[in-house]
């Protein structure tokens, strides 16, 4: 992976959030022009039939006419309803990833810690061992650490040694199975 390929969880956690608002917004905005709708129908209702007290008294292509608007009125308000209960579940099912996401992050944040701790890492250990896991090359690492590769691969190996692995590959492994070991620990 490049330098670049290390940045890209950030813009897809965007675009995620993005396409949630843009549902959030469109449902949104389906309520309210179905509420307008609703508004013309009933203006349209007042216009024709302004008094309800003769409603008795219309002819039965009027009648169909009312109850026709009537129910169309009718629906529209249901949609209304039925958008804004959407609108509200795609909000609350928003926020409550969110959380998720936050919380997954601590957890992760916490492995990290508490190994990076245990194993007795300096701090650029710590540095080169969170690039390593994001997938960055030695050189990328190096450049921006602003360090002589060597410095990197010397690091890297301390790391490795800390940890009691050999490779990146048992590396990164040793932290994604603790990782799924802990979220299914919590039904996660």
């Amino acid at each position: 992976m490049t330098g670049e390929n290390s940045h890209d969880a950030k813009p897809r956690r965007a675009s995620s959030r993005t396409a949630s608002l843009r549902s959030e917004r469109l449902t949104f905005w389906l309520a309210v022009i179905q509420l307008v709708c609703a508004f013309v129908f009933l203006f349209d209702l007042i216009d024709e039939f302004p008094d309800p007290r003769y409603w008795r008294n219309i002819s039965p292509s009027g009648m169909v006419h009312l109850i026709t608007e009537l129910t169309i009125m009718g629906l529209l308000l249901l949609g209304v309803a039925m958008a804004r209960r959407s609108h509200l579940d795609l909000v609350s099912q928003r926020d409550g990833l969110e959380r998720n996401l936050r919380s997954l992050r601590e957890d992760f944040d916490g492995i990290l810690t508490t190994h990076f701790q245990t194993w007795d890492l300096t701090p650029a250990q710590r540095d080169i061992a969170l690039l390593c896991l994001r997938g960055l090359r030695i050189k990328d690492i190096a450049s921006l650490r602003k360090c002589a590769e060597g410095t990197v691969k010397a690091h890297m190996s301390a790391v490795f040694r800390a940890a009691g692995v050999r490779t990146r590959g048992e590396f990164v492994g040793l932290f994604m199975e603790e990782f799924l070991d802990h979220g299914s620990t919590f039904g996660g």
